[in-house]
């Protein structure tokens, strides 16, 4: 019962959080047009690149450290990782200085309060307060949106600039409010020294280094489409493109709330010994036939309501929002069967498998590029299949290796 309230609790919050700024998308589509819509998640896509980098996934520290480690010494690991984080910005800020790249600058500022708020969440959810992470999902997206609306209200030029500024702006301040209420997550009596910031530093080193090649995976399979689409076809297209993928999103934002809810109970349940892997694999074929049911449903909805949702200028975007839906239903027995491997630590193994996977979608990827824009989204749903056959069958083998 403690499961499903938990469950129901985040997934209501996260999809009310995240139902701001998507409704927010049919705004950003007719205030922008195809062609800056299409700039505008160019940009963004470097947003996410950034964040791998910036970020070096501190969350999953933090859960991992609270979960084996317990939180005596948790405020000396965020810590280290906040000024990992300040310090990396910093050089990006002053690259972007030298060249001149003006929104840019604006991209890793934004990146660096998004690697904040983070944390935030993360702590939250290894407290298990389910309702506080909520909020603060809340604040993130009513602040982004105000402040949007706000930018393109007043400003008539450089709207991708000033869209970009507002989630600077947007991040910001919901990180201020996020960390007022942090206190009571630490123990006071555990005092933070240079000594233990460089053991919290070798710590989050060690754990996120190696997930690079899994969150560049994650970049490749995700956001680099968008980059070749920029050099190689119109901004209206990549805006036609970007609005489906938009829409076809909401599934993984889904999955990854029912995810958050669940793993501190998957974890529980591996360390009781009450999950095995051969449980687990079950789960993950009993998904398949959920997973998939988005897809099928938004083929039969009509295409007049993807027009009236994003306006008349995006009438060929229901095309990639059910392409995109059936690749990503997949997600689901990924994470089923990718948790698995995080508990015990298997960081390096799970890099390698998905950057396998990203590097079959790099080559579908090349070479339908050049056929046309269309098949593009095939290259995601053929990675993923591979991706998730491949823990399926694998899964023991890698945790035992």
């Amino acid at each position: 019962m403690r499961i499903l309230k938990d469950s129901f609790i985040y997934l209501i919050g996260e999809l009310f959080a995240k139902s701001l700024p998507f409704l927010m998308l049919p705004y950003l589509t007719r205030r922008l047009g195809p062609d800056g819509f299409g700039e505008l998640s160019y940009y963004l896509t470097w947003l996410v690149f950034f964040g791998i980098f910036v970020g070096l996934s501190q969350e999953g520290a933090v859960t991992r450290y609270y979960y084996f480690y317990g939180k005596r010494a948790l405020n000396t690991i965020v810590k280290a990782g906040y000024l990992y984080n300040i310090f990396i910005s910093f050089i990006l800020l002053i690259v972007c200085w030298f060249l001149k790249a003006e929104i840019m600058g604006y991209i890793v500022l934004a990146t660096m309060f998004q690697s904040f708020i983070n944390v935030q969440l993360a702590l939250r959810q290894c407290q298990k307060q389910s309702l506080k992470y909520i909020l603060i999902q809340i604040i993130l997206s009513l602040t982004n949106v105000v402040f949007t609306v706000a930018a393109l209200e007043l400003f008539t030029s450089d709207l991708v600039a000033y869209r970009i500024l507002a989630i600077v702006f947007g991040n910001g301040l919901t990180f201020f409010i996020a960390s007022m209420v942090l206190g009571n997550l630490f123990s006071r009596e555990y005092k933070v020294t240079t000594k233990r910031l460089k053991m919290g530093l070798i710590y989050i080193f060690s754990f996120g280094l190696p997930l690079i090649l899994h969150q560049s995976s994650f970049f490749l399979k995700g956001q680099l489409d968008r980059i070749f689409i920029y050099q190689q076809y119109t901004k209206a297209e990549l805006g036609i493109y970007s609005a489906g993928v938009q829409l076809a999103a909401v599934l993984p934002i889904v999955f990854i709330a029912l995810n958050k809810a669940i793993v501190p109970y998957y974890y529980q349940g591996l360390k009781n010994n009450k999950l095995s892997v051969n449980i687990i694999k079950r789960y993950a074929l009993l998904s398949l036939p959920v997973s998939m049911l988005p897809a099928a449903i938004s083929w039969f909805v009509p295409n007049k309501f993807y027009i009236w949702f994003l306006g008349e200028e995006y009438s060929e975007s229901k095309y990639y929002v059910v392409l995109y839906l059936f690749g990503y239903g997949f997600n689901l027995p990924y994470l089923i069967l990718v948790n698995y491997l995080f508990y015990y630590g298997k960081n390096l193994k799970i890099s390698v498998i998905t950057i396998a996977s990203s590097i079959v979608y790099l080559l579908f990827l090349v070479l339908l590029i050049n056929i046309s824009i269309k098949v593009v989204p095939i290259s995601l749903l053929l990675s993923n299949i591979i991706l998730v056959i491949i823990l399926y069958l694998k899964v023991e083998d890698f945790q035992n290796g």
